[in-house]
């Protein structure tokens, strides 16, 4: 057995924005508890895990059920106890509250061995992203990109494509115009998807309604056959890593599950010491 993520949930399900397609908000695992203190033994028995399934491990990535960065002293345990164990840490955000945080913060997480902050988009115009996340006025994520990058991090921006944001060749090719001007490290694009069993139909219904002009495949056509981009490596659950200009660009996907029985994409440690696989099945248990 293989994995390529061990991802860290970080708080619970509390959020600052209100993204229509949550993934989260579908999926059946349930959020960590209010309040709950981390199950460090568990903790330290799923980085052995881990580390027994390393053949393939890409990175760390401290996300959530919620919003990661409303819970920055859960961050700080978990690089203290990580303890430069994991040569990349990623945090994912929804960038919001990178902007409210000290201007030290950022170097105290980098010096404690997070490499990179993921931030998740809709669009390239911070207005309509905002939009369609339903986030907070005036809130610029490239100015949360520019802090990232200030503090001497490294940066991806992941977008969702749904209608209305980015889902076709002209805000396709904007997007990954506007990263490069930003000089963003790492790019991923993935069309809106569900799992197959839904915890909330409103947000189903909305992603059924809300789709984008192009899915996965005609992304991945227009990198290989109209942009001439370089395909770079081809990873177990579907996503494929392209160079075009220089840029990293990802088509990536939404969901968990991969074609290899020997590989998982992720192994999942929950807060109250859950240790998991995949993010639709309560039953993908591994404690």
């Amino acid at each position: 057995m293989k994995t390529n993520t061990f991802s860290i949930v970080v708080g619970d399900a509390r959020c600052n924005m209100n993204c229509p397609y949550c993934v989260s908000k579908m999926t059946c695992t349930k959020a960590p508890p209010a309040g709950e203190p981390i199950n460090w033994n568990r903790f330290h028995t799923a980085c052995k895990v881990v580390e027994k399934a390393a053949n393939g491990l890409i990175s760390v990535l401290m996300t959530g059920k919620g919003e990661p960065l409303l819970f920055p002293e859960q961050i700080s345990q978990y690089l203290s106890a990580m303890n430069g164990r994991f040569p990349l840490v990623d945090l994912q955000t929804n960038g919001v509250e990178i902007m409210n945080l000290p201007d030290s913060q950022l170097h105290v997480w980098r010096n404690m061995g997070l490499t990179l902050v993921c931030i998740s988009v809709a669009h390239s115009d911070p207005r309509i992203s905002n939009n369609i996340m339903e986030g907070p006025d005036g809130y610029n994520f490239w100015h949360a990109v520019n802090k990232v990058r200030d503090a001497g991090l490294a940066c991806r921006i992941n977008c969702t494509m749904v209608h209305g944001g980015v889902e076709n060749e002209a805000t396709v090719d904007r997007l990954i115009t506007a990263c490069a001007v930003h000089k963003v490290e790492q790019l991923t694009i993935r069309a809106v998807a569900k799992p197959n069993i839904s915890k909330s139909p409103k947000v189903a219904k909305w992603i059924a309604h809300n789709q984008p002009e192009w899915g996965n495949y005609d992304l991945y056509s227009y990198m290989v056959n109209d942009l001439g981009a370089t395909e770079l490596l081809r990873l177990p659950h579907g996503a494929c890593v392209f160079d075009y200009k220089g840029n990293n660009v990802c088509v990536g996907n939404c969901l968990t599950l991969t074609d290899n029985p020997e590989d998982i994409r992720q192994i999942i440690f929950f807060p109250d010491g859950r240790i998991s696989y995949d993010w639709q099945y309560p039953g993908a248990r591994i404690l």
